[in-house]
């Protein structure tokens, strides 16, 4: 039964669960406007309309912590709704409320992408590399396709030349220790193509104390 609704912009429902001699109180709070759509008063109710209020002040509950994630940072809908869930809010229910947030412009996975992206070129990481990020992070598909198309205007040659610079100093001629190098920076995403073109950079300007 309700024993007590109070009401502002928050309702604060007090129900306590019979079941045989036992009784168990406890609170539910969510917005007035929607606990008013179901039209239940103080007095007893069924188990569906408990049922109701339980579903509806966890997803009001999931709603109020997803904006608080995001808040913190940028999230693809896949990775708001993981969130949610190692919160404990029901699977359902995460993956509604994340959609809700992509849907109503909360989440934007396109600028979202391109401004991981952005992060990823800090970390002097190569585009397969950023592009597997983007992938484990869930991003949808066009997500990605409007990541790809902003990396075309990224100089990943460039790129691959500070990575050199900034984690080895330089390409060593000894050939054992050049291969090892390489190898990392295809491990960091950077094409053949890219190494190479980097690489006669690299040579074109060397600087004192290169190997």
């Amino acid at each position: 039964s309700v024993l007590r609704i109070n009401e502002g912009k928050e309702a604060e429902v007090t129900i306590e669960l019979r079941e045989g001699d036992k009784s168990d109180r406890r609170q539910f709070l969510l917005p007035a406007t929607i606990f008013d759509s179901f039209g239940i008063r103080e007095g007893e109710i069924s188990r569906e309309d408990v049922m109701t209020i339980m579903d509806a002040e966890e997803r009001y509950r999931a709603l109020k912590r997803a904006f608080d994630i995001i808040g913190y940072g940028r999230n693809s809908t896949k990775v708001l709704e993981d969130k949610l869930r190692h919160r404990g809010f029901k699977p359902e229910i995460c993956r509604d409320i994340a959609e809700y947030m992509r849907d109503n412009g909360y989440i934007d996975e396109d600028d979202d992408a391109m401004r991981e992206v952005d992060v990823c070129v800090r970390k002097l990481w190569g585009g397969r590399r950023i592009l597997m990020h983007l992938h484990e992070k869930g991003y949808a598909k066009e997500a990605i396709d409007a990541a790809k198309t902003y990396m075309e205007s990224i100089d990943f040659v460039d790129v691959c030349v500070k990575c050199v610079r900034e984690k080895y100093k330089t390409l060593p001629k000894d050939e054992g220790e050049r291969k090892k190098i390489i190898a990392a920076l295809v491990r960091h995403g950077f094409s053949m193509n890219e190494i190479k073109a980097a690489a006669k950079i690299i040579e074109y300007y060397r600087l004192p104390g290169d190997l």
